[in-house]
């Protein structure tokens, strides 16, 4: 039986995130986040925000010791770790939720994409239809929505401002070929 190598969609990640930065909008693919996405069960949605110390309020991420968690609608969140081990994550968190709600593994269905730079919030506005402007984003707001068509799970990670952008691993080369057209704008 032959062995499964995981190839990453974008062929080497450390490559593509070498060959992407210009002056005005940097990119970068994090290396080995664990991804899981988390549901609680039918009336147990606080004992899942208290069990995972995570915030209840939509559009805002909480930030723990071992990972973000990412509200994707009442009761769903994306949970994302920087765990090596995607498995070990998984078994950790499906643990602190044992009977109140289930885990779905994602690391393998979805990458994401570091953007950062002094021109960045002019290079969103580009393809996202969210206003991003520094009035009404800040630290930990996220949200799901179209960037250039795609499906995007967004989430600004500082103030500078950096955005995590997480994509269908099935969208990432043609999300990688928008991202990097439309940087070249802002050299």
């Amino acid at each position: 039986m032959a062995d499964f190598v995981p190839i990453h969609p974008l062929g080497d990640p450390e490559a593509v995130s070498k060959a992407s930065s210009n002056a005005g909008v940097t990119f970068d693919i994090p290396p080995d986040l664990s991804m899981v996405q988390v549901f609680a069960r039918k009336g147990q949605e606080d004992n899942v925000i208290r069990k995972l110390g995570i915030s209840d309020s939509p559009r805002t991420a909480s930030s723990q010791k071992s990972f973000n968690a990412l509200p994707l609608s009442p009761g769903q969140w994306m949970l994302v770790g920087n765990e090596k081990d995607s498995s070990k994550f998984e078994a950790a968190i499906a643990k602190k939720v044992a009977g109140i709600g289930y885990v779905s593994q994602q690391s393998a269905s979805r990458v994401c994409f570091r953007v950062s730079g002094p021109k960045v919030r002019d290079f969103m506005s580009r393809g996202c239809r969210l206003d991003l402007g520094e009035s009404v984003t800040s630290k930990g707001y996220c949200a799901q929505t179209p960037i250039a068509q795609i499906g995007v799970l967004l989430h600004q990670i500082d103030e500078a401002p950096t955005y995590d952008l997480y994509v269908y691993s099935g969208f990432a080369r043609a999300f990688w070929h928008w991202l990097t057209e439309t940087a070249a704008q802002f050299r």
